[in-house]
């Protein structure tokens, strides 16, 4: 009886301390892989725009944490569709690829850093947040697939970054660099710096 009763308290330790843990890492399981999910759905939308030659649009609205893909005017013109007045518009039956896409429970996008990281860590080649914070937040992508603004001119900033968190405070960004390439970091609170994931 008395080594049932000692097997049952290091069970009931052992518990005890791996519960938590398990917790928090299902949490940070969510949160990457709502990143990743929306990293996927940007190099689709890249991959899109180079291969049907329109310019593309991944727009993530923040406050209600979804985002989709959007297919643009691109050459359609004016007389076609009255809203085609720039490549860059949305057409006036909005052309949503793929549906709409959310995130997990607890989980949220921002177009800028939030407030408790390091006040000078990007994460990979970004440089600054846009300002102000827009919301909703779109990522166009020009008829090669390179990223671009809504007026089809060049990202600044080193590119951009989609900050993913969760009621926890972890924090993934998902990255688009001026060449297009999309990434994925994951920011490290014990050496207080982005890792790439």
């Amino acid at each position: 009886m008395l080594e049932m009763l000692v097997v049952v308290t290091v069970a009931g330790i052992v518990a005890a301390m791996a519960i938590p843990q398990a917790y928090h890492a299902v949490k940070a399981y969510r949160l990457h892989a709502d990143a990743s999910a929306l990293a996927d759905q940007l190099n689709i939308a890249r991959m899109r725009a180079a291969s049907q030659f329109a310019p593309y649009r991944e727009v993530v609205n923040a406050s209600s944490g979804r985002y989709w893909r959007e297919k643009l005017c691109g050459d359609t013109s004016t007389s076609t569709d009255s809203a085609c007045t720039s490549a860059y518009n949305a057409l006036t039956t909005v052309g949503i690829e793929g549906g709409t896409q959310n995130a997990m429970e607890g989980d949220s996008f921002s177009s800028c850093r939030p407030s408790f990281l390091s006040a000078s860590s990007y994460p990979g080649t970004i440089q600054a947040d846009p300002s102000p914070c827009p919301d909703p937040f779109d990522i166009y992508f020009n008829t090669r697939g390179a990223p671009v603004d809504s007026s089809g001119n060049p990202l600044g900033n080193g590119g951009l970054a989609i900050y993913v968190r969760n009621q926890y405070n972890l924090v993934d960004a998902v990255t688009v660099s001026i060449g297009g390439a999309v990434n994925v970091w994951n920011w490290d609170t014990a050496s207080s710096s982005w890792l790439k994931r």
